[in-house]
């Protein structure tokens, strides 16, 4: 398996999404299904070639959804999402079918197998879901999400379907950005007395990315700091690059692989593997199922 997939479920028809969902997900068949109900095909293919040739009329480009529907095998791994904000993992059962269904609009569909997961799963799959102008769909290559899927799957129907290939070292190396990030929050929060600014996640405003910013809980201490956390593959975080929030005022946190410049400026605190490996064993009790799962996976 090369990638898993993440799909929208949502057709033209928008008003009646809701029953778009429940014709998916919650019947005894289950499907992904997509768009453009113009007519009755006797095959995907058939109307793949229709839908194409539409498009092409109206100037537009062939939704990359056509081509993953066009290529998906027995076994290919969907994840989705209901109106809930709930995950569903869906295992194909087939291929592609012509599914004409004016009232949903619904033009094709795959056949699945389908099980609701919840609302923890890890931040790479979320930010698949909640990219701007993502489009319906989007391949997933990353062989991390790769092997979590079919893990998930495994639990979630209670058999052992996918072969998972166990990951190696520990789960600081392994990890995802957007999970290692939480991670990071989390045990500045917890173990240094912080609360996190909502309003400054992922800030646009700043010229250097950061995570976020943080205040002190204590109201004596009225301290804040900022964190930038770079996972395994990263390169070399220069902690000059932060002089600007030192001047300001803040405590820098960082977390990469390899720091240069830290010894040259104060208030900058390089976070250890060995520190959060530590606090990773001590608070995964408190921690969220989408960091802690991917223990499954060792």
């Amino acid at each position: 398996m090369d990638y898993v997939t993440r799909i929208h479920l949502k057709t033209g028809s928008t008003k009646n999404r809701k029953e778009l969902i429940d014709f998916c997900l919650r019947n005894s068949n289950q499907y992904v299904a997509i768009g453009w109900s113009y007519d009755t095909y006797d095959s995907y293919q058939e109307y793949y070639i229709a839908i194409q040739s539409t498009l092409k009329k109206q100037r537009k480009k062939t939704p990359s959804v056509l081509n993953i529907f066009r290529d998906t095998i027995e076994n290919d791994l969907f994840w989705t999402r209901d109106l809930d904000g709930v995950y569903w993992i869906c295992r194909a059962k087939g291929v592609a079918e012509a599914y004409h269904d004016t009232d949903l609009d619904i033009g094709a569909v795959v056949p699945v197998e389908a099980y609701l997961v919840g609302t923890q799963v890890p931040g790479q799959i979320k930010a698949a879901f909640n990219r701007a102008r993502g489009g319906t769909s989007q391949r997933i290559w990353d062989k991390l999400i790769i092997e979590y899927s079919k893990s998930v799957f495994n639990t979630a129907s209670g058999r052992t379907h996918y072969t998972v290939d166990k990951l190696k070292g520990n789960i600081l190396d392994n990890l995802p950005d957007f999970d290692l990030e939480e991670l990071v929050i989390s045990y500045l929060q917890i173990t240094k007395d912080y609360y996190v600014l909502s309003n400054s996640i992922a800030n646009k405003s700043t010229t250097i990315k950061i995570e976020c910013e943080l205040m002190s809980r204590n109201p004596e201490k009225q301290e804040k700091a900022v964190v930038q956390v770079k996972g395994r593959k990263a390169p070399t975080l220069n902690a000059m690059d932060y002089a600007e929030y030192i001047k300001n005022g803040y405590v820098v946190y960082l977390f990469a692989p390899s720091i240069s410049n830290a010894e040259k400026l104060n208030n900058i605190i390089c976070i250890s593997s060995d520190e959060l490996m530590e606090f990773y064993t001590q608070y995964k009790t408190v921690l969220p199922n989408s960091i802690t799962q991917w223990e499954n996976l060792y």
